[in-house]
């Protein structure tokens, strides 16, 4: 979804279904405005900008270039934790 501003209602969302938004911003601008994030994909050539990145608290998954976000991989911690977010785990006996 193209947004052209974090205004529009659809900017800031996340839905259960392979969903993006893109809101144009000034690089210099971009860490202040996009706030906590789950996860944040940067297609971007600047090694500046990938070191703001990577020491931003605010990014909990990092993917630098073009990383499909339908591939899991469970070495990440925050696909194990939405799995387990999603799915309970429980033990079934019977006799």
């Amino acid at each position: 979804m193209h947004c052209n501003s974090f205004q529009h209602p659809l900017s800031n969302r996340e839905y259960m279904c392979p969903f993006a938004s893109v809101v144009q911003v000034p690089q210099a601008d971009m860490l202040a405005q996009i706030g906590p994030s789950l996860v944040v994909t940067a297609i971007t050539k600047d090694p500046q900008f990938k070191e703001q990145l990577l020491d931003s608290p605010l990014i909990e998954r990092l993917n630098i270039g073009p990383i499909s976000t339908m591939r899991i991989s469970w070495n990440q911690p925050h696909e194990g934790n939405m799995f387990e977010f999603l799915y309970k785990r429980r033990s079934i006996e019977v006799a």
